[in-house]
């Protein structure tokens, strides 16, 4: 028993041991208190503590701010009591804070300004609210355009100047301002008086003798102009109406007068007969006398219901008389023209011989050109003046062309030089091989070339730059006279539309309408001009096509019929046309190219001559030449066809020299094998 309360002891003593060591080895826990003044730029306020000390926030003053109190977050909705806070763990307390800055005064409307922005108003009218602008203005400075504005009452009863108040109101606060609008007169109708007279059928009326006068809502009147007419001239005869109208201020009214209408009297009349020489023993041919009567009005018209003699004598050749008389409404009017009679000379052929040639009046050379490909040169002898038309096709035709002039060309002088287009094969040969191309081998004395090209800026070719180059020099160097066709036919800057090239000879430079806007097509911007010689004419086009055909036609109404025509465009598909064709009736046809060649295309039925060329030219004329053949395009081999061509008249005479053959194109081998016969071809 004894022993186990000594056993009981000495536990019990452990246990205190034990209790007093762990109360020994106990740490006091710290967590950690930040202050957060909670605006930009203020600095944290953090200590340390002891697990469960209750902690005071700190005072603190901000300019401006009173501290209201401390949160627990950072949003301020967990207020602290001022007396401390017991904390446990870390923890952010947050100030909040109350603005000391006064509020700002309200702002406060404090005027307006208003603006009438429309026209006069006219008597009755309504004042349209669209057309005033108001802006407000505030105790602030600020200002707005504003539009819940309402506007007083505007009497638009009697004219004069109005003052109409604007009101707006804003929270309570209205201002007003005033706007000044003007009332005129209202237009109420008008009335139109004509002192002129009879009018004549075609004639305009003249304005100074139509008075109109407008009268208005408050009694007055005035006469006005900037009318309009319903008609000022008149095709129909007898009584006219015209109808006035007259516009002021947006309002429209109408007045009517009478014109009594009168025909026109025919003064004179003129006529022209496009036939030529009337062969002996036959009459002119009547459908071919164009008639045009003028009458007092300035217009004029083109008749044919008109009087001839039956006959005119025709026995013998020279001039005759031809009376012609047309009779309108009464009035006769005759004119005399003179019809040349004369024993009317088939064209003939005759050798080739040079001396014989020079002593032509006029001839017409279609060269060769000294190599396998196509191109274009056309010399022309009119008297003692020398012409070149192009000077295709490379560089080293200079030496074939120059070789044949020099010929006729004895003092080195071209007196005109025409430049169609700036293709290669029409200007290669003016710049030559080692400056020796045309204008380094003749003095030019004036140059025409094409008014506009396709190939600019970057498309300028080299060959193109190398003839502006030496075309520039002749000028500089040589004093040439240097022309476009657009100068030529208006006549300006020294350059002229016709050119007297000898005696009845003259060259005209015919317009369409590539001279004054340029083609995307480069062939249609092609130089055109006609030869002349008494009633025979001779036309050159280039290369135009279609298009540019169509528009040569339109702007020469009066083309006549061609004794002679240059192919088109080397006889291509695209020349020809029906348009260019049945206006000129050509009676022959030279062309510059080489037959078969394949140089511009692979498809037999497009080389030159395509066959669509020739199906138009056919009904027209068989006497179709051609200057040179191309047996071998791939191997350079070529042959005369004709050779070089010439076209000569003396004394109306016409006679044809071929260098090689006078084989027409329809009889020859190439077209037998290549080319279907027209019709019209056909024996």
């Amino acid at each position: 028993m004894k022993r186990q309360w000594k056993y009981t002891l000495a536990i019990m003593c452990c246990f205190i041991l034990l209790a007093t060591m762990l109360a020994a080895c106990s740490v006091t826990m710290m967590v950690k208190v930040t202050f957060d003044p909670n605006y930009d730029g203020a600095q944290l306020q953090t200590k340390t503590v002891a697990q469960g000390t209750i902690v005071v926030p700190p005072s603190l003053t901000r300019e401006g701010f009173t501290l209201e109190g401390w949160y627990k977050d950072a949003n301020c909705t967990q207020p602290i009591a001022e007396s401390g806070y017991k904390v446990v763990n870390s923890i952010t307390f947050y100030a909040k804070w109350t603005d000391n800055t006064p509020a700002p005064d309200p702002v406060v409307l404090q005027g307006i300004s208003a603006t009438y922005n429309g026209a006069k108003l006219l008597t009755g009218d309504t004042l349209a609210k669209g057309n005033i602008s108001v802006t407000a203005t505030y105790s602030d400075g600020s200002s707005k355009a504003v539009t819940a504005f309402t506007v007083g009452e505007c009497d638009t009863s009697t004219v004069g100047d109005k003052t109409v108040t604007v009101s707006y109101t804003e929270d309570e606060v209205t201002k007003t301002d005033d706007i000044t609008v003007t009332v005129i007169a209202r237009l109420e109708r008008i009335e139109a008086v004509y002192t002129g007279g009879d009018v004549v059928v075609g004639l305009y009326l003249d304005d100074t003798t139509i008075t109109v006068t407008a009268y208005y809502s408050d009694g007055s009147n005035k006469n006005v102009n900037g009318y309009t007419l319903s008609n000022k001239v008149f095709n129909d005869v007898g009584q006219q109406t015209v109808t006035v109208t007259y516009v002021e201020n947006g309002v429209t009214k109408t007045a009517t007068f009478s014109v009594n209408v009168i025909a026109a009297t025919l003064e004179r009349i003129e006529a022209v007969y496009k036939g030529g020489k009337v062969m002996i023993g036959t009459q002119p041919d009547r459908n071919k006398l164009v008639v045009t009567a003028y009458y007092n009005n300035g217009t004029s018209k083109t008749v044919t219901n008109i009087t001839l003699p039956a006959t005119i004598d025709t026995s013998t050749e020279g001039q005759k008389d031809w009376e012609i008389s047309y009779t309108d409404n009464g009035v006769t009017k005759s004119v005399i023209i003179k019809i040349t009679v004369a024993e009317i000379k088939e064209p003939q052929e005759a050798d080739y011989d040079v001396n014989i040639i020079k002593n032509e009046n006029l001839s017409i050379h279609f060269l060769m050109l000294g190599n396998r490909y196509t191109g274009d040169s056309v010399y022309i002898k009119a008297g003692d003046t020398d012409i070149l038309i192009d000077a295709g096709s490379r560089k080293d035709s200079a030496t074939a062309i120059s070789n044949y002039i020099d010929q006729y060309c004895t003092d080195g002088i071209l007196e005109y030089v025409i430049v169609t287009h700036a293709h290669q094969d029409h200007i290669a040969g003016f710049v030559g091989n080692s400056n020796k191309g045309i204008f380094d081998r003749y003095k030019c004395e004036t140059i025409i070339d094409f008014a506009q090209t396709s190939y600019k800026g970057s498309k300028e070719t080299q060959i193109l730059k190398d003839y502006y180059t030496k075309r520039n020099n002749e000028v500089s160097s040589d004093n040439a006279n240097h022309y476009t066709a657009l100068e030529c036919i208006n006549n300006s800057n020294g350059a002229q539309k016709i050119y007297e090239l000898a005696d009845g000879i003259t060259m005209e430079i015919l317009e369409h309408k590539y001279y004054h806007s340029a083609s995307s097509n480069e062939n249609d911007n092609s130089v055109c001009l006609m030869i002349s010689q008494g009633d025979n004419h001779y036309l050159f086009t280039g290369d135009l096509e279609e298009a540019g055909e169509k528009s040569l036609v339109e702007c020469n109404p009066d083309l006549p019929e061609m004794e002679l025509y240059k192919g088109g465009h080397h006889g291509s598909y695209t020349a020809a046309s029906t348009e260019l064709m049945s206006k000129i009736q050509p009676k022959c046809i030279c062309i510059c190219t080489c037959i078969g060649s394949s140089e511009y295309t692979n498809d037999n039925k497009h080389q030159f001559p395509a066959q669509e060329f020739i199906d138009r030219i056919a009904p027209y004329t068989d006497k179709v030449y051609v200057t040179t053949n191309g047996t071998n395009y791939s191997s350079g081999n070529f042959e005369p066809a004709n050779g070089n061509i010439v076209f000569a008249c003396t004394n109306g005479q016409i006679t044809m020299y071929f260098s090689n053959n006078n084989i027409k194109l329809k009889d020859t081998d190439w077209f037998k094998e290549y080319r279907t016969c027209p019709a019209a071809w056909q024996e």
